[in-house]
């Protein structure tokens, strides 16, 4: 995890939460702890994952890991966006895209106005539009749609 840390903030070493959690001292939306973006790709999705953060007031997060460490993707996802303080207002408002390499999975996680905004139909539409680049190994083109 440590190596995870250091791809997210050179020098930074994580902490860990309840259950495992890895608990980065970051503020970024993008979070790629599985490699799977270039520098300038990492740069150009958070520039846009940023805009529409601030617009809408509600923080878009995308984190890639290479294994779960025996979470499911919901748990892992729900902890990550909770233990990493993510979210505008009291309400924490926003949404966490989780994608885990061990076994290729994916969550969205919703918090706050971010449930009422993306419902379940709103997950299968999205999921519709970004699973097969992602499939095919276009992360930046998967995470950017």
């Amino acid at each position: 995890m440590y190596a995870a840390a250091q791809l997210v903030k050179p020098g930074a070493a994580p902490s860990f939460g309840e259950n495992n959690t890895v608990i980065l001292d970051t503020t970024s939306r993008v979070v790629d702890m599985a490699g799977l973006l270039s520098d300038s790709e990492k740069t150009a999705l958070l520039t846009k994952l940023d805009e529409i953060s601030e617009r809408q007031q509600a923080d878009i997060v995308v984190v890639t890991a290479d294994t779960l460490d025996g979470k499911m993707p919901m748990d892992y996802a729900d902890d990550f966006y909770d233990y990493n303080g993510y979210g505008f207002g009291e309400n924490h408002d926003g949404v966490l895209l989780l994608v885990s390499m061990e076994n290729r999975d994916w969550w969205i996680s919703t918090c706050g106005y971010g449930i009422t905004a993306i419902t379940d139909a709103g997950i299968k539409y999205i999921s519709e539009k970004f699973l097969s680049e992602l499939s095919d190994g276009n992360y930046a083109e998967s995470f950017s749609t």
